[in-house]
């Protein structure tokens, strides 16, 4: 049991911590982006026409923004995918968990989350004492909430192990089919994991990624949506149901306005000016690239000890 209280803390901080790459702020961070793409995508819908009913939108800045968002989107998904140890993502959580779930029995769960097993009895004896005291400061305080919650963590673990609640048992074990089904569902989010490491992640060769022509390969944002559904969902459910301890809303609560400014033109025309004037003094540069004076930076790189 504290071994599992161990692992439990472990798999916690995974899940929920604080640290810069947690599930939580993996996930916090992919969906805040996701609604912000939307959020442009939808003034996409009512952006102004020409009179030959064409779009009055820039070309360039948005592909800009429809390759950085699947892009990033791509690889976000995939890091929470990740199946290697020295990685925090959702799938090595589910497989940790998995690998030492002979562990999680109903008794070694309640006890790693500090709930008491004999709920029932532990309320009356809390209410009792409570009622001698009179109203005050204490009335029904954390002890009988923790039994509260100890009911509702012995109906998940009887969905968990599969058994009726009239026939519980201490050693009641959470079934292996629940791992496989977890793994399974992420499993349908690997497309764009595969797309990520042919396309994006590394520059496969033609001959390391003819396993799928590339017209398959293309990631659309139906399936962003679908593979943050599979995970937001598998990452709650391991965290309300094994661990205790829930991700929260996973879209964050804007604390300004998010839209400010929405409806401010990019650029006035003097801005446009200045913006081919940019154009071509980078265009310059680049090809000042063919000009390289290849010789001496090579030289200076033979006298350096």
């Amino acid at each position: 049991m504290c071994d599992l209280k161990t692992k439990f803390k472990r798999w916690q901080e995974w899940l929920t911590g604080d640290d810069i790459n947690s599930i939580k702020n993996q996930i916090h961070n992919m969906i805040w982006d996701s609604a912000v793409f939307q959020s442009i995508n939808e003034c996409r819908r009512y952006a102004p026409t020409n009179e030959k009913g064409e779009v009055e939108l820039n070309g360039v800045v948005h592909q800009f923004i429809n390759k950085c968002f699947f892009e990033t989107q791509a690889i976000a998904i995939r890091r929470l995918l990740d199946k290697r140890l020295d990685v925090i993502s959702l799938r090595r959580l589910v497989d940790d968990i998995e690998k030492d779930s002979h562990l999680l029995t109903r008794e070694n769960i309640l006890d790693a989350l500090g709930y008491p097993y004999e709920y029932e009895q532990e309320k009356r004896r809390i209410s009792d004492e409570t009622f001698k005291k009179g109203p005050g400061p204490h009335w029904m305080g954390q002890d009988y909430r923790r039994c509260v919650t100890s009911e509702y963590t012995h109906s998940f673990i009887d969905l968990l192990a599969g058994v009726e609640s009239s026939k519980r048992s201490c050693n009641d074990v959470v079934r292996p089919q629940i791992f496989e089904w977890l793994k399974q569902c992420l499993r349908n989010c690997e497309d764009i994991g595969e797309f990520v490491n042919k396309y994006i992640a590394h520059s496969a060769t033609p001959e390391s990624r003819n396993y799928r022509n590339p017209p398959e390969l293309d990631i659309t944002l139906e399936q962003i949506l679908e593979a943050h559904e599979i995970i937001c969902k598998t990452a709650m459910f391991v965290g309300l149901r094994i661990l205790g301890d829930g991700v929260g809303d996973v879209l964050a609560i804007p604390q300004y306005d998010q839209f400010v400014h929405f409806d401010k033109a990019w650029a006035s025309e003097e801005t446009v000016k200045k913006l081919y004037e940019f154009w071509g003094k980078y265009d310059r540069q680049t090809r000042d690239w063919h000009h390289w004076d290849w010789e001496g930076d090579f030289n200076k790189s033979l006298s350096k000890p």
